[in-house]
């Protein structure tokens, strides 16, 4: 799906994981929408912060949004609410403020009812199920549109209010989640920078090759140079290691949307396959390129959330989330290690983004939707308020040793007014069909003994087109 950002309004203009605020994303495996942990860590083990460890968090990071209380605010029934999720948002940097000020504001608290990354979506059906909903989750790539079409979710139509200031020009965004008539999810964070090129400032300065900083500056960062960097950046690393060139598993995907098309994209309401599209055969063709040369690498120490290689200067550029920016912060500073957007498609009629939404979404026989769609509120106003953003911005200075530099050019990317943004629903679908797109372009990207793009995609296509029925037509 195309969404021409010119027509938005400029209100957008402070900001959807990925995931850039709690995102990552379009992509955490899939974008990082959401949160600080990183979701490789959380697939295992499962930590219930105690008191203890929120008081700690209070003096590592105090975040104060007393000065912000509304005191005269219509007070909730139920001031207390619970989240399902994988991290404790009570002490993820970007959201804290916005926990804060709800507490504070209504006199009640956040509940965290905590599970792994891997069975986030099954812990949420069991509770469903049982009665016990969570009254808040992520919005997750499944989210939209297989569990929505799936009634997992509440509408909130009549619970926020898109006149209120903080939701100035969201109400073509919005309903671009509508499903049969229902608007189960209200995007507080926007951003058209859903994916990172990383890489390490240091080692280019030190092999004396241009950054992609400004290259993407002077207007010359698309596919070609971002392919002749990573040549020059090999040749001139002069290392007796062996170094490779670009890593990443979401890559594939941040090349499709520099062409203004997603794999799978959405039309009057109904999805759409464009997997059989000039343009998507145009990036399969540029990513298998890549490999073909030898620029691309998947293989141990080199898949998407491992920042060492681009510290080391064993590895020009790592694809990747926002989330993976406070590890690089906070292990490699010595590094000094920036991003640019996924270049531009040099065939391409204009320079066309990703988009990254993030928020919340309340599961169906949740017992508090008002006090969800009240935090839902405060989080985006704490994007929209410039002094909130403020606290948020210093929260995130001092918890994830995010540069003000940093956080200036990520905001730019937030007004998505000022880009032409793709959104690509392939996750939406079910786990097994976005399974299999996912495979077919990592593939092309970064395995050389597996099929051509052209025997992949004629292969899958039949199976894509029957999940997409099913979903349009249940």
């Amino acid at each position: 799906m195309k969404v021409s950002g010119k027509i938005m309004s400029a209100a957008l203009v402070a900001s959807l994981l990925l995931t850039g605020s709690a995102c990552g994303g379009s992509s955490r495996p899939s974008g990082n929408a959401g949160g600080d942990a990183d979701p490789a860590e959380t697939t295992t083990t499962t930590v219930i912060l105690t008191t203890e460890d929120l008081e700690q968090d209070d003096i590592d990071n105090p975040v104060d949004i007393s000065e912000f209380v509304d005191d005269s605010a219509d007070k909730l029934d139920d001031p207390n609410i619970t989240y399902l999720g994988y991290y404790d948002i009570r002490t993820s940097a970007d959201i804290k403020p916005a926990v804060k000020l709800f507490q504070e504001t209504y006199g009640g608290e956040i509940e965290y009812n905590q599970c792994t990354w891997s069975e986030r979506i099954e812990k949420l059906q069991v509770l469903i199920a049982s009665g016990d909903s969570p009254d808040l989750v992520d919005r997750e790539g499944e989210s939209f549109p297989l569990l929505a079409s799936k009634n997992v979710y509440e509408d909130l139509t009549d619970y926020i209010d898109l006149s209120q200031p903080q939701w100035a020009g969201f109400e073509q965004l919005v309903n671009q989640y509508e499903w049969n008539g229902k608007h189960v999810y209200y995007p507080w964070h926007v951003s058209a920078l859903p994916t990172y090129v990383y890489y390490s400032n240091t080692r280019f300065e030190e092999y004396g090759v241009t950054s992609p900083r400004d290259l993407y500056s002077g207007g010359e960062w698309d596919w070609n140079t971002f392919r002749d960097t990573i040549k020059k950046f090999m040749d001139a690393s002069g290392s007796s290691n062996e170094v490779y060139g670009v890593y990443g598993l979401t890559m594939p995907f941040a090349a499709i949307a520099s062409t203004g098309t997603g794999t799978i994209g959405i039309e009057n309401g109904k999805l759409s396959n464009n997997i059989n599209s000039p343009a998507i055969d145009r990036a399969a063709s540029f990513l298998e390129s890549l490999r073909r040369d030898g620029l691309t690498i998947a293989q141990d120490g080199y898949w998407g959330d491992q920042g060492a290689p681009i510290a080391e200067g064993k590895a020009c550029f790592l694809v990747g989330g926002q989330y993976l920016l406070k590890g690089f912060q906070t292990d490699y500073p010595e590094a000094d290690v920036q991003f640019v957007p996924f270049p531009k498609d040099p065939e391409a009629d204009k320079y066309y983004n990703g988009v990254d939404t993030f928020g919340y979404l309340v599961p169906k026989g949740a017992k508090n939707i008002k006090g969800s769609a009240a935090f839902i509120n405060m989080n985006r106003l704490c994007k929209i308020d410039p002094d909130l953003r403020a606290v948020v911005d210093e929260s995130r200075m001092t918890k994830d040793k995010w540069t003000e530099e940093q956080i200036e050019f990520m905001k730019q990317f937030e007004d998505i007014s000022n880009y032409d943004v793709v959104v690509d629903l392939y996750s939406g679908l079910d786990s097994d069909t976005s399974g299999i797109i996912n495979d077919m372009f990592v593939d092309v990207t970064f395995y050389p003994d597996r099929d051509t793009w052209t025997v992949l995609r004629d292969t899958n296509l039949n199976v894509i087109n029957a999940a997409i029925d099913e979903i349009n037509n249940g």
